[in-house]
């Protein structure tokens, strides 16, 4: 009961940096709108959605232990992506019946990019409900190609660490994922900057 008392609690301040963070990246945002007299996209545009359907762990383990999914909503500020995900850490309970459903806030940032092609790291914290190793947090890079106009696909790899009062456990990660969203800004667009290097490169020939 106190490490559900002390989940609840963390994940009440996470969400509360969470919500600090999205409003400062706003200001700033809008800063550097006006100041380039651009109008700032609409909310909505700027809402991505990501799903991963499969990922699974390593090590040894039955199949329905070693796969977990999730899905994400968020938004995007530039080359960032904040975001809220709801996900399953297995596809059953473990024998002593521990849960397996989480909420985890993510934060998402594009390293760098080649072309179509951008590498990601993602830092993510939440919990998992009814569960003694109810602190969950993460740790990831991902590679994401944007195939489409609005969306993607990309491979995952990460690191799950799960800790309660006495017990804890960790996990290794692969997996992939679809991503849907507003193509970012040219300080993190995967497309846009190929196109500003081809436009940069012709007026300099």
């Amino acid at each position: 009961m106190r490490f559900y008392r002390f989940s609840m609690h963390f994940i009440s301040l996470f969400f509360s940096l969470l919500l600090g963070c999205l409003s400062t990246l706003a200001q700033v945002k809008d800063t550097i709108s006006n100041q380039a007299a651009v109008p700032p996209a609409p909310f909505l545009k700027s809402v991505y959605f990501r799903c991963m359907p499969l990922g699974i762990y390593t090590g040894a383990g039955y199949l329905q232990d070693r796969i977990t999914q999730n899905v994400e909503v968020g938004k995007s500020f530039g080359m960032i992506d904040v975001g809220l995900t709801y996900g399953i850490t297995a596809l059953r309970r473990d024998s002593v019946g521990n849960g397996v459903h989480y909420l985890e806030g993510k934060v998402t940032m594009d390293i760098c990019q080649f072309g179509i092609f951008s590498n990601e790291m993602t830092v993510g914290g939440g919990g998992v409900f009814n569960s003694a190793n109810g602190l969950m947090l993460e740790l990831s890079y991902t590679i994401f190609a944007q195939f489409w106009k609005h969306g993607g696909l990309g491979i995952i790899t990460g690191y799950y660490d799960f800790s309660g009062n006495k017990t804890d456990s960790s996990h290794n990660m692969f997996g992939f994922y679809f991503r849907y969203g507003l193509i970012r800004s040219e300080n993190g667009g995967i497309l846009n900057v190929g196109r500003m290097m081809r436009q940069h490169t012709f007026r300099h020939h």
